[in-house]
């Protein structure tokens, strides 16, 4: 739907909170293959690596594939600071089912604050997770990966026209290392002015 309607309506960035047990390669896998082709026609695409942590080779479809952004939660801890935060212990790691050492980076994914859905499944069921009338906060990576696609987003707000590959490497670019091993961290901890700015 997103690949056809690209053009029409202005579809640069696929956010995908979702994924599945990778059970095949990332070659004959259809998840894969449907975000690739999105990829390939220019949409920048992140998701989900998905909430089996720390076990390692975990990294959940299509987040295996080694085009897309495969996006990893890290534990802010709730501070300003940087020194205090850790990989969150949900967080899915590589090496993805080929030995790719995904995930890509990390963003924060341990209680963000989002709109609420009132009378939805999940407000239902987890009522404690409401914050004040309007807002609900939950954690995974499904909550790690629309951060990044918001990075993403400014990145081509500033250079317009950037493909896919360029907007990855920005992101990448913009990442810090925590010292981890790239299964665990990917190139690190995104840092947004960083990536938008390359400062």
């Amino acid at each position: 739907w997103c690949i056809d309607r690209k053009k029409d309506l202005g579809i640069d960035i696929l956010s995908l909170s979702l994924g599945a047990a990778a059970v095949q390669s990332a070659t004959s896998d259809p998840m894969v293959k449907i975000v690739e082709q999105a990829w390939d026609c220019g949409i920048v695409v992140c998701v989900a690596a998905g909430n089996e942590g720390p076990k390692e080779g975990t990294i959940a479809s299509p987040g295996i594939s080694p085009k897309v952004i495969t996006v990893g939660a890290i534990n802010d801890q709730n501070t300003i600071g940087r020194s205090d935060d850790s990989v969150a212990d949900f967080s899915s790691r590589g090496r993805a089912i080929d030995g790719l050492p995904k995930p890509d980076l990390l963003t924060p994914g341990v209680n963000i604050i989002s709109l609420r859905a009132p009378h939805s499944y999940m407000d239902r069921r987890y009522k404690v997770n409401r914050v004040g009338k309007q807002y609900f906060a939950m954690s995974g990576t499904s909550m790690a990966t629309p951060i990044c696609a918001g990075v993403a987003a400014l990145i081509l707000q500033k250079y317009a026209g950037l493909q896919p590959d360029q907007v990855k490497q920005k992101l990448l670019d913009g990442a810090e290392d925590r010292g981890l091993p790239p299964h665990v961290q990917g190139k690190g901890y995104l840092n947004a002015q960083k990536a938008v700015d390359g400062s």
